[in-house]
């Protein structure tokens, strides 16, 4: 199995799109931006802090390919300020696809 140095195990699409997060603990949801988009993780950026374990669903306004899904159930890996004037956004989230939906 191929890991990089980034610790992926595939290539990552670049994708800019509206994404919004859902907590499937308690409901509560966030809209952002996807940045990247693998089979097996995705990179957003956000403007809320999502606690790394957080169970979430993720819907994308489209998709990052043709036959690709629009929903996927994921997990907050890790949630890291950004820093700089050009972002915008004030997180970066990585998220771990469980699913497709």
């Amino acid at each position: 199995m191929y890991v990089s140095s980034e610790y992926r195990y595939g290539p990552r699409i670049n994708l800019r799109a509206t994404v919004m997060f859902e907590s499937r603990d308690d409901g509560n949801f966030h809209y952002g931006t996807i940045y990247n988009f693998s089979d097996d993780g995705m990179y957003c950026g956000s403007d809320f802090a999502l606690k790394p374990g957080t169970a979430i669903t993720i819907r994308l306004d489209k998709q990052p390919f043709k036959y690709a899904s629009r929903i996927y159930l994921g997990e907050i890996m890790r949630c890291e300020e950004v820093e700089g004037d050009n972002n915008s956004h004030l997180y970066g989230l990585g998220i771990k696809i469980i699913k497709a939906i």
